[in-house]
This record gives structure tokens, sequence and C-alpha cells, in this order.
């Protein structure tokens, strides 16, 4: 028992560590909330937004009921624009956010009620803007998503606008602030959240100041207070983590933090029924994860910090320049006040170009200061635990059965950077040329040389050793390493191959050779209707080379793309005519779209849409995909070669059918059973229930999608959600679409989380201590990786052996009233699953 182990007590003070770091970065993110005016992103200010919504609905509707009425006496200010809105709900979520982000601070009546209006403004302009030029619109706001500035979105949505003759109606200062007054009158009235009063009482010459009340400020004081402690630095344990043996406590030793289940979920209910339930393999597995002691690979730290000191962005590293040292400087010529009709062509490209930099500068400014934070917090782990001989990764489950580490910042699930500087803290030797051949097959694929044999990818180790060996003696002045795909880890397997070397067979080994499935969900589809096709697509039966999937749709799409070089059929457009009426219009042929494809498919192209078809993607995720991935970089990037201008979302329209429709020509069988998944889950859905199976673990999943009980806001740039209270009533109902979107992807995690479970327990009976395991990617020691690559087979084999889609049928009907019938499940085909014990690379 680790209550036993000699460094408990150390244990317990860095869980008192962990309470104080948690206070510490809550108050700091309270601190940078308030001075950037935004409390609503508090969780103690968000509950009041949430619950002031439908009382400030009211008071505008009464406000504008009584102003409209036609009795007699002045009609207010605020009334003749307020008039103007079609969305009241919009004017009072504005208006709560607006007060609230500064709720506990004194702002002049006058400047909040500016600030509350120009939000109102903005979205009035926004509206008139997509009526009167929705194509425009459009690209602008694509533009202005990509940053969090609101000013700056503001800018680059409305300057263009403006110039380009988009009519506005503008509001003056005078009307701003009397529109504003009303509303943030109405909000203290009908909340009793805020008040307004005179800097000092009894005066009559000093501002009124908009402040919460004192009830509500001592409320939000004392929610705050509870928060504190609720949201922990979750750090590693340096003794083994408490092992699971309920769902109710695991993980950290004290009461010093707050306590973690083993399933991250808030039903006490499902907790309760998973406690009843007799599933030792997942409390094993679970454990097993937890108990694997890491260490720091310091060497490969100590190259880390060396370079992140000199400023260098080597290996991925984020960039610390400035904001003084991204942006271009402002032209010397360009006054302040100087409009695009006064200059020159010349200056006109030069203005253009400058524009487009400082708009790639505030991208890479807003995209890179989470990386560096992220990356800051990963050293600050890193340094606190490099002189630790071992320490433990706490492990939680997701509802699917998903294992995950439970600590913030650094873990083995982490990224490269994250991956590349833990290294087990036991070893085992390299006795045979089993484990030898496993350190040199993963080295390759760190450097991407993962589409070959297994002997190839040997060779090339072989090959490149000179490389490798002068990368572990000299990192600095030999950067072979740089050019991996995975650079932090190819520095660690640069030093582990080094050791083999220098001590042969008697080298003991740190880190893990990890081996990947290929396309995972699709693996696990294939072999649930044995479908000889889809298996042999994604590596269930022996090859002489690894069937890449990605590439197989590839071809096939590529020759599609060849078929429709000469197609003139043309693409219709959806369209709106002058008078704003829905019109289709004909849009490029298909021969120029094609033909613009024509020699730029490639697996990069397939990759994410294959990739996410058996985890719910649909025919327009595919397209969306194909934009996001493939039509906007290069857009980006390289826009002398971009040949889609102005036909960008039917480009990826067209690729992403094209993709939609070949895969499954490859995988004909998944398909099939996700429909059937589905629909399933639909019947289940409209009688009101949820869907709940049991894993080949024993572990029990509950898919339960409600349809919410909130009002849905569309502003511009936020998609805002509203709970509604409802009294007396029970939860809300099921979400139909919901439920059918997710059960393909949540049944088919649930069960490559219990193939990881099969695994790690058997693996861990036969003596194995040590996993590094992230879903479907399998890793241990290189000596004990031939070892694991059998057991892997062996459990996937016998998991699949038992018809587990017709099972998930017996335990849904079971479920359903009497009389409601589900279909039959797809036939099964002839794949012979016997076969994935003798396939090299269904894992490699």
């Amino acid at each position: 028992m680790s209550i036993n182990h000699p460094r408990f007590a150390d244990q317990l003070a860095l869980e008192e560590e962990m309470r104080g770091l948690g206070i510490n970065r809550f108050r700091e993110r309270l601190k940078e909330a308030k001075e950037a005016h935004k409390e609503t992103e508090t969780l103690a200010v968000r509950r009041l937004l949430g619950s002031t919504h439908a009382a400030m609905v009211e008071g505008v509707e009464e406000f504008l009921a009584e102003a409209n009425s036609g009795k007699p006496g002045r009609r207010h200010t605020a009334a003749v624009f307020l008039n103007a809105i079609d969305d009241v709900d919009i004017v009072a979520h504005l208006t709560c956010r607006s007060v609230l982000d500064s709720i506990s601070q004194r702002e002049k009546i006058a400047q909040a009620s500016v600030n509350l209006s120009t939000l109102i403004e903005d979205e009035l302009h926004f509206r008139a803007f997509r009526q009167q030029d929705e194509k425009a619109y459009k690209s602008l706001h694509f533009i202005a998503s990509k940053t969090s500035n609101e000013r700056r979105r503001r800018n680059v949505m409305l300057i263009p606008a403006r110039k380009a003759g988009v009519q506005f109606d503008d509001w003056s200062k005078e009307d701003k602030v009397k529109v504003g007054e009303k509303l943030i009158e109405i909000f203290c009235l009908k909340t009793g959240y805020a008040t307004v009063r005179r800097a000092s009482e009894g005066a009559t010459n000093t501002p009124n100041y908009v402040e919460g009340t004192a009830e509500t400020l001592a409320w939000i004081k004392s929610e705050h207070a509870r928060c504190e402690w609720m949201t922990p630095v979750y750090l590693p344990t340096i003794v083994p983590p408490k092992p699971w043996t309920t769902p109710f406590d695991g993980g950290y030793w004290s009461g010093r933090v707050r306590k973690l289940t083993l399933v991250k979920s808030p039903n006490r209910q499902y907790l309760n029924e998973l406690a009843e339930r007799d599933m030792p393999m997942v409390y094993d597995s679970t454990n097993a994860h937890q108990e694997t002691a890491w260490r720091i690979n310091t060497r490969v730290l100590d190259v880390m910090k060396e370079f992140w000191a000199a400023g260098s962005t080597i290996g991925k590293l984020p960039s610390q320049k400035t904001k003084e040292e991204i942006m271009p400087e402002r032209p010397d010529w360009l006054a302040e006040d100087m409009q695009e009709e006064d200059m020159t062509e010349d200056q006109k490209a030069l203005f253009k170009s400058w524009k487009r930099e400082l708009a790639r500068g505030y991208s890479f400014l807003a995209k890179n200061a989470g990386k560096l934070a992220g990356f800051e917090r990963l050293l600050f782990v890193a340094n606190r635990f490099r002189n630790e001989e071992e320490f433990y990764f706490p492990h939680q489950l997701d509802w699917r059965g998903r294992a995950y580490p439970a600590t913030l910042y650094l873990h083995p699930q982490g990224n490269d950077t994250s991956r590349g500087i833990l290294e087990f803290a036991n070893s085992v030797p390299l006795t045979d040329d089993d484990g030898v051949n496993w350190l040199a097959i993963h080295g390759a694929g760190l450097w991407g040389v993962d589409k070959v044999n297994m002997d190839e990818r040997i060779a090339w180790v072989e090959t490149n050793e000179e490389r490798i060996l002068a990368s572990a003696e000299d990192p600095f002045e030999h950067r072979f390493w740089t050019e991996a795909e995975k650079p932090w880890s190819a520095l660690a397997f640069c030093y582990e191959w080094a050791g083999w070397k220098r001590e042969g067979y008697a080298f003991e080994s740190h880190i893990s050779p990890q081996m990947d499935g290929t396309c995972n969900g699709l693996q696990n589809f294939s072999a649930i209707l044995r479908d000889p096709i889809g298996g042999a697509a994604v590596n269930l039966v022996p090859s002489d080379k690894p069937k890449d999937i990605y590439d197989v749709v590839a071809k096939r799409v590529a020759a599609r793309v060849e078929a429709d070089l000469d197609n003139q059929e043309r693409i219709k457009l959806n369209r709106k005519d002058e008078n704003g009426k829905a019109i289709v219009v004909d849009g490029p042929t298909i021969a120029s779209i094609a033909q613009a494809w024509h020699g730029h498919i490639n697996r990069k192209v397939t990759k994410r849409p294959v990739m996410t078809l058996a985890y719910g993607a649909k025919l327009f995720g595919f397209k969306e995909q194909v934009f996001e991935d493939t039509v906007a970089p290069w857009k980006r990037d390289k826009p002398e070669e971009f040949p889609f201008e102005g036909t960008g979302w039917q480009a990826a329209d067209y690729m992403g059918g094209l993709i939609w429709d070949e895969v499954q020509q490859v995988v004909v069988a998944a398909a099939q059973a996700m429909e059937w998944l589905q629909k399933a889950a639909s019947v289940a859905a409209k009688e009101g229930l949820p869907v709940l199976w049991t894993t080949p673990t024993g572990f029990l999943v509950q898919q339960a999608y409600r349809a919410p009980k909130m009002k849905r806001l569309e502003l511009t740039f936020d998609k805002v959600r509203i709970q509604i209270a409802i009294e007396g009533e029970g939860p809300s109902p099921i979400d139909v679409r919901k439920q059918a979107s997710g059960i393909s992807p949540n049944w088919v995690h649930s069960l490559d989380a219990s193939h990881m479970a099969r695994t790690v327990a058997r693996c861990r009976a036969l003596g194995i201590k040590s996993f590094s395991f992230i879903h479907d990617s399998y890793g241990t020691h290189a000596g004990n990786a031939a070892l694991l690559a059998q057991v892997l087979r062996e459990e996937f084999v016998a998991m699949y052996q038992e018809n587990v889609l017709e099972r998930f049928r017996t335990e849904l009907t079971a479920q359903l009233p009497p009389g409601v019938e589900l279909d039959p499940i797809p036939p099964m085909g002839t794949l012979d699953l016997n076969l994935v014990l003798e396939s090299p690379f269904f894992f490699a």
C-alpha cells in the first residue's frame, strides 16, 4: 500500500501544493477577466448571466409595450431604436452580458451606456451588411472570425463594407447614451443584481456609476471562494496513485484536492450503477496505466531548455517574438488620416500588402499565445519533477471507457514536446534482436518512414546511423533529429540508439516504441462484419507492404477527377436576386474544377475525411474538412498558385463529394454498420430512451444526449445558449438527432477502449509493468514490444469472435417497449479474423 510508502508525507504535501496552485491560477484568471471587462467568462458571473436573461426579456417587452401603447406623452428615445430590432432576446443578452462583464467594477453610467449601445449597433450593422451584400459578408466574416480581438473583428467587417457602399444607420453618441441608460435601468429594476448611484451621496454634480448591489457582490465573492478549491492543478504523484476499486475513490490520496471519480461524469446515478457492476478488467487496466512509473528524460529537457533560452523555434518550439517584432512597420508615407482614394497605384499595392501582413501578424499572435502559455506550463511541471526518481499519472475514464491521465500540462498523452521529455523510470534490457528491431522500427516511424515493411524501416535506421549517433553526441551541432516529424521523441531515440550501440545487449532501455493501428475505427468495423475488402485496406490481413487506406481512396478519387476533365456540366449555385429571393444560377463547369484539382490529389487531401468516417463524419463534414485542410491553406500559403479564386467552396464541395463516394466503396461494411447503428439509436430515441450497452470488458456505457431547455441566440460571432428553467419538469427529452449522429463514434470508441483494457490487463498478468497507450497507439519497453504486439492481436481476435453488433442489438431490444423492433444487423462477410494474428502491419 502506498500509504506505507516512505514518501507518503511528501505526497500529501504535494497535494496541498496542487490545491494552492489551483487557487493562484483561479485568482489570476479572475483578475484578468476583471481587467478585460469580461467577468461573464468566470463561472460565478456566467451563472448570473443565465439567470438574468428571462427577466431582462420581460423588462424590455414591458417597456416597448408601454412606449408603443399610444398613450399621451413623449415617447422615450430608446423605444425608437429598440423598435427597429426584431429580436428582443439579442437585446436582452447583450445588455446582461455588458452589465455583468463589469459587475464588480464601478463604471460611469455614460460610458457603460455607450459600450452597451455600441454592441447592439454593431450587431444591427452586421445584419444590414449581410442583407445588402451576402457574398462580401461571408468572405469578410471568415477572415474576421480568425481573431478574438473584438475591435479588430469589427473593423475587418465594417470598414470594407462602408467603402463598398453598404448603408448603415449610425447612432449618435447622445442616442447611444439614452438607449444604454434605459436598458441598464431595466436590468437593475428587473434583476436586482446591479444599481446606479452617484459617486457621492447627496451631491448633484458628480457622475453616476453602475455597480453590483452589495448582495450580488457578496454572493459573487462567496461563489469565487467556493470555486477556488474546486479547480486544483492536478500534477503527477510521487507515490503510486490510490488504486481504483470503486468508481468513487482513486488517484489522489488526500482530501486536499477535489476527489476524482473513475469516470468523468456528473451523473451520480450512473456512477452508482457502475459500482454495482463486476468489472475487474476495467479496474485492473486503469490501475496499470496509473501505476506505470515515469521520469524526466533530463538529456532531452536540457537540450530543449537551451534552445528555448536562445529564443529558438527549433523542434517546433513556440515563438517568443513580441508583437513589436512580429507586426510589420507602418509605411512612412501612410498618414493616419490618409484614404485609399488619395494613394497612387504603387501606394495602393504597398498598402494592401501591409494590411495582409498585419492580418497574418494578428493571426499568428492569437494562435501562438496559447502554444506559448502551454509550453511554459509544461516546462514548469518538467522542472518541478526533473529530480524525482519516479512519478506517476493518475488516470480516469471517459464515459466510453477510454483512459486519460488526470494531470495537466505534462503527461504521456501529450504532444511530441511532452512525450519527448518523458521516459519510463524502470528499464528493460535489449536482450535480443526483437527488442533492437522494435526500437529501430520506432525510430524510423518518428521520421515518417512507416509506409514500408519492417525490414526497410530497420534498414533506414542502419543507413542513417551515423547521423543518428552524431545527433546523440552533439544535438546542437548535428541536427538530424530536427528533421523528424516528432523531433523531441526522435532526439530521445537518438540517445537510446547510441546507448545500444555503446553497450550492446546489456543496454537498459527506457523509452517506449509505439505501434499504431491503421485507421482504427475502420479496423474495428471491418472486423465486426468480417469485411474482406475493408479489412485488407486497413491491414487486417497479411501483406508485403502496409496498406494505406488514405492513399487507396486518393487514387480512386484521382481517377474520378480524370474522368471529369471534359465534363461541361455546370455546378448549380444558390443565390439571391436583387429582391432577396432565393434563386439557382449556373456556376463553373465541373471540368474547370476538375482541371484545377488535377495533379494535386494525395493522401493528405483524403486523410482527415477518411479517418473521421468511422467517428460520425457526414458528407457535409467531408466538404468542410477539405475546405479547412486543403483549400483555405492553399489560398493562404500559396496565393500565386491557388487555382480556385472565387470558387473555393465549390472546389471543396466537389472534392468532398468524391471522397465520400469512394471511401464507401472501399469500406462498404463499415458504412452499413454505421447506418444500422444510427437507425437503432433513432428507434430508441423516439421512444424517449437513452442507449445503454455493455462493452466486452463489462463496462456500462450510457449515451443520453438530451435536448437542453435552452434558447439559442445567433449573434454574428457567437452562438449563445441561454438556459431556461422550467419548474416541476424532469430531465430534458432525448435528442433524436444527436443520439443518431453520436452512436457510431461512441460505440466504436467503447470497443477500442475495450481492446486496450483487455490488452493491458493481460500484459500485466504476463509481467509487463509499463504502458504508454493512447487509444489506438500502444507502447511499452522495446524489450517487451514483441510480446505486446502478439497480445494485442490475440485480444483483438478473441474480442471479435463474438458477434458484438448482434449482442448490442439484443441488449438494446431488451430496453425497448414490447412490439418495437430493430432491423436485422447487416450481413457478415467472409474475412477470416485469424489472419490478424499474421498481419505485421495491423498495429505497427
